[in-house]
């Protein structure tokens, strides 16, 4: 079996037409019908009929069963291609999330640079969500990014690095610090200033009172945790922050969270389940684990 009849399979059921099947590819309309036929025989099924009211092609089971892989099957083929590509070209694109890279990206670099990979490792930034988003679309081949354990897609293999810990970032002078036994129920009766939806922390933060049933006072949201760090500093308002956070917090509080149960969120370093750690690939990945290791320790 030839991977184009399953390219041709796949346009030929998103356009509904040979002719026009046959014009995306640059090729005859006779190869189009003959690389159905090729399919049907391999696995000795109809893989769909014309309709005979509106002309649509449509899926028996089998034809249903089959597009499903070849969706598969494809966006694996043009992963492999890429991947080749890259250690052909020895160059690998590592994917950060800007509040890990703050607190990580210098030890990381200087391992890269010892070991001459500074051209061949390309970094780029972007929240969680896009992270993920762009390694299952093979546009990155390795990110390091916080995430909630239970929103990892299968079809990644996930290296926990660290976990993540929240806390209530105070001035010592506003009265919710001044409390003997603050609880998280108590710090949503103030107003708070929390990173936008690029971090983690929004998510984590809106679960947290989702489970108090409580709508939350939010006076400012910023991708700057510097700016964040500056209104608590005002005593303007509390802030929601996470332990790697580069921010400074010299005269700050950070008062812990006991009330309410917080989801389990982890550094993982991600990558395709399929893509195997050779060569470059786990060379950076050696140097990821490494530089968290030495930091926890």
């Amino acid at each position: 079996m030839n991977i184009k009849d399953l390219y041709y399979f796949q346009r030929l059921i998103s356009t509904q037409s040979y002719t026009q099947t046959a014009a995306d590819f640059h090729v005859s309309q006779p190869t189009i019908s003959q690389a159905i036929k090729r399919l049907e025989r391999h696995f000795q099924v109809t893989l769909f009929f014309r309709q005979a009211k509106t002309k649509a092609l449509v899926l028996t089971p089998s034809g249903q069963q089959l597009l499903l892989a070849a969706n598969d099957i494809t966006s694996n083929w043009q992963h492999v291609n890429e991947s080749i590509s890259h250690l052909r070209q020895h160059t690998l694109r590592l994917g950060v999330e800007p509040a890990i890279g703050e607190h990580y990206l210098p030890a990381l670099t200087r391992p890269i640079i010892e070991k001459d990979l500074l051209d061949s490792v390309h970094t780029v930034e972007m929240g969680a969500n896009q992270l993920v988003k762009q390694v299952l679309a093979g546009q990155l081949d390795l990110a390091i990014s916080g995430n909630l354990d239970q929103t990892l897609d299968e079809r990644l293999a996930v290296t926990p690095l660290r976990p993540f810990e929240f806390k209530i970032l105070s001035h010592p002078d506003h009265p919710f610090a001044q409390l003997e036994h603050p609880t998280f129920k108590d710090a949503l009766q103030y107003p708070f200033v929390i990173l936008n939806a690029t971090y983690l922390n929004k998510l984590v933060f809106h679960q947290l009172t989702e489970q108090l049933s409580i709508e939350p006072q939010v006076l400012f949201e910023s991708d700057n945790s510097n700016l964040i760090s500056g209104l608590v500093r005002e005593n303007m308002a509390l802030g929601f922050v996470s332990d790697i956070t580069t921010a400074p917090i010299d005269g700050l509080v950070k008062l812990p969270i006991n009330d309410v149960q917080i989801p389990s969120v982890h550094i993982n370093l991600i990558r395709r389940s399929h893509q195997f750690p050779i060569g470059l690939f786990k060379e950076v990945m050696d140097i990821v684990e490494q530089t968290f290791n030495a930091d926890q320790g």
